[in-house]
C-alpha cells in the first residue's frame, strides 16, 4: 500500500539521510527528533532493530544490521515513503560502500555525522535513557575512531559534519534541517 492512497514514489526521488556518529553523539535522539520535521518519511534506528543477545560487535553482525536496514529502507520506499532517514549502524566508510551496494540508487544521500566532545559524550552515555554498563563503555572507547567516511573524496553523499557539543537537540535537528533544503525546504 502506498502513503495516502498514492502510488509509490519514483526511484529519481528517493533520498536517505544518514546519521553517524560515536555513541553518545546524540544519534538516536536526533533520528527520532527528525522524523516529524521529514516530509513524507520513514525512520530505521539500526540500535531499535539490531538488539541482541549476545552482541557481538563484529564484522558479521555489522553486514547483517546493514542488510536489515537496506531492506527496510527498501520497503518504505516501495511503499511510497520518500524520504528515509536511517542511522546507528555505519562504522566507516567501507560500510558505508557495503551498505550502498544493498539499494536502489536514490537520488540524494545525505550522511550526517554528529560530532561531540569525549566529555560530554560520555555525560550523555551516563545519563540517558538507554543505559550502559561501564564495562560497555570502555569496551566501546576501545574502538579508534574512523574518519574515513568525512574524507571520503569519491563518495556519493553530501557530508554534513555537527559538532553536538554544545546544541540541544532542537538546535541539531535545525541544523541538519538547514544544511539539508533538498529534504527539508518542501
Amino acid at each position: 500500500m502506498s502513503v495516502m492512497g498514492r502510488p509509490p514514489s519514483s526511484p529519481q526521488r528517493h533520498r536517505l539521510v544518514l546519521l553517524t556518529g560515536e555513541e553518545g553523539a546524540g544519534k538516536s535522539t536526533v533520528i527520532r527528533a527528525l522524523l516529524p520535521h521529514t516530509p513524507c518519511s520513514a525512520r530505521i534506528d539500526a540500535e531499535d532493530i539490531g538488539q541482541t543477545n549476545p552482541c557481538p560487535m563484529n564484522d558479521q553482525f555489522f553486514a547483517l544490521l546493514r542488510r536489515n536496514v537496506a531492506g527496510l529502507v527498501e520497503n518504505f520506499w516501495a511503499a511510497g515513503y520518500v524520504n528515509v532517514v536511517a542511522g546507528s549502524f555505519l562504522r566507516s566508510y567501507p560500510d558505508y560502500l557495503a551498505f550502498r551496494q544493498l539499494l536502489t540508487r536514490p537520488s540524494s544521500v545525505f550522511l550526517a555525522e554528529l560530532l561531540v566532545d569525549k566529555d560530554v559524550r560520555d555525560h550523555r552515555r551516563i545519563t540517558r535513557a538507554k543505559q550502559t554498563t561501564q564495562q560497555w563503555r570502555d569496551m566501546v572507547d576501545l574502538i579508534p575512531e574512523d574518519r574515513s567516511i568525512r574524507q571520503a573524496t569519491d563518495a556519493d553523499y553530501r557530508y554534513i559534519g555537527i559538532d553536538t557539543t554544545g546544541l540541544d537537540v532542537a538546535e541539531t535537528v535545525q541544523r541538519i534541517k538547514d544544511a539539508i533544503p533538498e529534504v527539508y525546504a518542501e
